[in-house]
């Protein structure tokens, strides 16, 4: 269905389970433009990076992208599906992943899928992180997923992009705090890219919530 990259702590023991990333690259990279971003957390997390099934130059992409306008729900809605039958072949196959603690990270392209795919399937997950994207229309006028209420979401965008203006980010910030109320929005000085400092600061966020956590969680815990 996809290739892709799983990178667990070298440390685990059979039992240990770990709060688990799942990350969705732009347009044109592939599975190892993602999990740099995350190395320094490596240690407690186990990241799942996803490569995109459309060949799109000399990288990927998750869907072909459109010249004008937006992409249609059917496109975008095919891609989330099979993102999510992915991670749930992913549950069962990797016994270190905690199912409690499930994470969608997507960039561009990536990002849209994912908050398709967060919206729809909200529940499972325990919160995402979306970067310079834009929100589709059909999740915008589509019916609100209850089950965000208390979901973690974090979303980045470059004040410079001038691919996806920063004013979507705000669009889809403000749709994102109309269905969750823990919703960070933060914007760069940076173009269509992730920066150093929005790299620190996202893996600040990740690790917000597990600090006060134990590194591992043991399967009867």
């Amino acid at each position: 269905m996809f290739a892709y990259d799983i990178y667990e702590p070298i440390d685990r023991k059979v039992e240990d389970k770990f709060p688990t990333i799942f990350t969705l690259h732009g347009i044109g990279a592939d599975e190892l433009d993602m999990p740099g971003t995350l190395e320094p957390v490596m240690d407690r997390f186990v990241i799942v990076s996803i490569r995109g099934s459309v060949q799109q130059g000399p990288g990927y992409s998750y869907y072909k992208p459109v010249l004008d306008g937006e992409p249609s729900e059917k496109t975008v809605s095919y891609a989330a599906n099979n993102v999510h039958e992915f991670i749930e072949m992913i549950l069962k196959q990797y016994s270190s992943i905690d199912r409690k603690k499930l994470y969608l990270f997507g960039f561009d392209q990536g990002g849209i899928v994912a908050m398709t795919e967060f919206v729809k399937n909200g529940g499972m997950y325990h919160g995402g992180v979306f970067l310079s994207v834009k929100l589709p229309t059909f999740l915008e006028n589509g019916p609100k997923n209850l089950l965000l209420k208390s979901k973690r979401i974090f979303i980045g965008h470059g004040t410079k992009d001038p691919l996806i203006p920063v004013t979507e980010g705000e669009r889809t910030a403000k749709y994102f705090e109309s269905l969750s109320d823990d919703v960070t929005f933060q914007t760069f000085d940076v173009m269509h890219n992730v920066s150093e400092e929005e790299s620190e600061t996202i893996l600040e966020w990740f690790l917000k919530e597990e600090v006060d956590n134990p590194t591992v969680k043991k399967e009867n815990s």
